[in-house]
């Protein structure tokens, strides 16, 4: 009786074990796959966060240069107008002083006829001086006065011009400020998601991210064919895309734009000029720098932007280029995708105001972004250029 007791009793205890062990099993698969996707999901999402930061420091990028190219440009008119000013301010002077010379000569010299004087006062010098003094002021020298009032409205039209220019500058100069602070918004956003990314995070990072690449170069037009040979190489990796990923590593890929960049601004020409003589020389400068910092506003030799490199580039093989890259734009002939020739330039944004890139050949550019100066991959890289241009 009590070993059949005992004996019921073991069973029931085994057949709670199992039933136990079966619900802990069972709970901890679900858990494991849970956290797979939810560390999935989070690389996700700071993946995207990271793309998106990306191309806000892209377009803070073109802010800060277009505004800086208009700042130099406003402070141009600012010098002219003040040399205007201070030119008619020197004229007002020796109008007065004119005006100032001729009264006091006619007061004391006189210069009308004595005859007439001693019949109209008793004194005929007196007369004479006094008489010539009145007409210096209100008769036959009233060209020096209309000419000092003439004089007078142009010193007003000048200061009015340069307070413009001045307001010009400094509102060019508020943008510039602005755009600083959006960087420097970003880049501190930036530090804190790389922060958090370590370890497994990391590596599942790193596969969102290449994920994205591929899928943005899967997206994008055909690489221009060229018939020329690409230039020559400098150990760079190609195929990045721009992103500091903390500042340090190497470019990665953004995601995919989500509307559709704007047209060129000109149809490209139907029969494209000649490649200028020595593209192949600012190639190879431009590849002599591969690894150089980003830099706002900096043409080199050590820190550049993106057409600060190319202006010093081109500076090496004697062509001067203005420090803007919708300058640059501006005096490039417009050239197609599949015309695109090593030495030719290409462009983002409208009229080329965000970003140029110096094409290499073989679907090939070498530029300066994100973290410095790199090569990357044309069909996939950032989103679709405006526009290509022929020096």
């Amino acid at each position: 009786m009590v070993a059949s007791r005992k004996t019921r009793t073991r069973g029931l205890l085994s057949g709670l074990a199992i039933i136990a062990l079966a619900a802990v099993s069972f709970s901890i698969v679900p858990a494991g796959a849970d956290q797979v996707s939810d560390k999935q999901a989070e690389a996700a999402q700071i993946s995207a966060k990271l793309a998106e930061l990306d191309a806000k420091k892209m377009e803070l990028d073109a802010q800060y240069e277009r505004a800086n190219f208009a700042l130099s440009q406003a402070q141009d008119k600012v010098a002219e107008a003040q040399r205007v000013a201070d030119e008619t301010t020197a004229e007002m002077q020796r109008r007065q002083d004119d005006i100032r010379r001729f009264s006091v000569q006619a007061y004391t010299t006189g210069n009308d006829s004595p005859e007439f004087d001693a019949v109209v006062t008793s004194d005929s010098s007196a007369g004479v001086e006094k008489r010539a003094y009145l007409q210096a002021t209100t008769g036959n020298r009233q060209d020096l006065i209309d000419s000092l009032n003439a004089t007078k409205e142009k010193a007003a039209a000048d200061a009015e011009r340069l307070q413009a220019a001045q307001g010009e500058a400094e509102a060019h100069a508020k943008e510039i400020e602005a755009a600083r602070s959006g960087a420097a918004a970003a880049s501190n956003d930036q530090r804190t998601l790389n922060s958090k990314v370590q370890g497994e995070l990391a590596t599942l990072v790193a596969e969102e991210n290449a994920k994205r690449a591929a899928a943005a170069a899967a997206a994008a037009p055909p690489a221009p064919a060229s018939t020329a040979a690409t230039a020559p190489a400098a150990g760079a990796a190609a195929g990045t895309a721009p992103t500091t990923n903390g500042g340090g590593g190497a470019p990665t890929a953004p995601a995919a734009p989500t509307a559709p960049a704007p047209a060129p601004q000109a149809p490209p020409v139907s029969s494209a000029p000649p490649v200028r003589g020595g593209a192949g020389g600012a190639i190879s400068a431009a590849l002599s720098k591969i690894g150089s910092p980003y830099v706002w506003g900096a043409a080199g030799p050590n820190v550049f932007d993106c057409s600060g490199l190319v202006l010093w580039a081109y500076a090496q093989v004697g062509v001067s280029l203005p420090h803007y890259s919708g300058a640059q734009y501006a005096m490039t002939t417009r050239i197609s995708a599949s015309q695109l020739q090593p030495g030719d330039l290409v462009f983002w944004g409208a009229g080329g105001s965000e970003h140029v890139a110096i094409y290499m050949g073989g679907n090939q550019l070498v530029h300066a972004f994100g973290s410095g100066v790199a090569t990357t991959q044309l069909a996939g890289w950032w989103k679709p250029p405006t526009g290509y241009g022929r020096l």
